[in-house]
């Protein structure tokens, strides 16, 4: 699991809570500043995307999840920043997970200082309406819990079962040694990123969302690619690739339009901040681009200083030239 949420019960802050707490401020804070909360930052089930974390995993990102601070909507602008996390530590339930081991999550404390700003928040997580958590961060191997092998090289499926010898087993990621830990958001609903736990974010939500379609088409066709001996695959194989490839030219030509419609509206709103037109650029689908770039090209936007404003083969004045 990387969705979790806020657990129910109150909180009382105790001494250690609040030693804590006072290592992440400038000045120290006294119980009566600070509220705190528990939440379930993950485990060890494999979750709606046929992935987990292992023992260890969680026992990793129990340390670089310490400090990470909350945010709303995996937004990283600082405004949005609301909570920090001062302790994280494993939970070992008296069940088990659907593999038959012992059921683990990772159990993080996390405070807000008590402000007249933060006031609308702490009611929403008391109220429940703030409760679930995502969580972003990055791992150094994602294996097939088949073969044992990269997930993306080899020809196992996630989400299908294979036979074992004894009994069907689903094929799932096994996500291992995690390496940095970005940071929790309170979301509506939890993000599913089918490319795995390498949580990133980017300024462009075309771009992350287009490389994260594309990846996962590259997988896809790998694996189809394994079965290319078996009847009927290799011709399969064959057309999707072709597909893959007229995608790459048409996402290509996209990029081209949404420069050209960058550049234009950069150039006729001088006083717009760039980061600005760019993420306008970066929302446009294809016929809001096509729109556009017919527009300017109507009006004849974005000419070379020196082209002249008139046509030169209307007139005999620049047929001889002196030096």
């Amino acid at each position: 699991m990387k969705e979790g949420f806020v657990l129910p019960e109150s909180e009382i802050i105790s001494d250690e809570d609040i030693n804590l707490i006072n290592k992440y401020t400038k000045r120290e804070l006294n119980k009566n500043e600070v509220y705190i909360f528990s939440l379930v930052l993950c485990d060890n089930e494999i979750d709606r995307d046929y992935e987990r974390f292992t023992s260890e995993s969680l026992e990793a990102l129990a340390k670089l999840f310490e400090g990470k601070t909350g945010i709303l909507d995996h937004d990283a602008k600082s405004e949005k920043q609301l909570a920090r996390i001062f302790s994280c530590k494993i939970q070992t339930l008296k069940i088990k997970n659907s593999l038959g081991e012992n059921y683990k999550r990772l159990i993080a404390k996390a405070y807000i200082p008590k402000t007249q700003s933060s006031e609308e928040i702490i009611m929403q997580i008391d109220s429940g309406i703030k409760k679930e958590i995502s969580i972003r961060c990055r791992v150094e191997k994602k294996t097939c819990s088949i073969c044992g092998d990269n997930i993306n090289i080899c020809h196992h499926i996630k989400n299908k079962n294979y036979f074992n010898g004894k009994n069907q087993v689903l094929c799932h990621t096994i996500l291992e040694n995690p390496i940095d830990a970005y940071e929790w958001s309170f979301v509506a609903v939890p993000a599913q990123v089918a490319t795995g736990v390498i949580k990133t974010f980017s300024n462009s939500n075309y771009n992350s969302n287009y490389n994260q379609e594309y990846n996962n088409s590259l997988d896809i066709i790998e694996k189809i690619k394994h079965e290319s001996n078996k009847k009927g695959m290799k011709n399969l194989y064959n057309i999707i690739k072709n597909m893959e490839n007229e995608i790459k030219i048409g996402r290509e030509y996209i990029d081209n339009m949404r420069e050209s419609v960058l550049k234009n509206l950069t150039f006729f709103n001088p006083n717009l901040n760039n980061n600005t037109i760019k993420k306008i650029t970066d929302s446009l689908d294809y016929e809001d681009l096509k729109n556009l770039q017919k527009n300017f090209s109507k009006n004849n936007l974005i000419k070379s200083q020196l082209a002249p404003d008139f046509d030169r083969t209307d007139s005999n004045e620049f047929l001889e030239f002196k030096i």
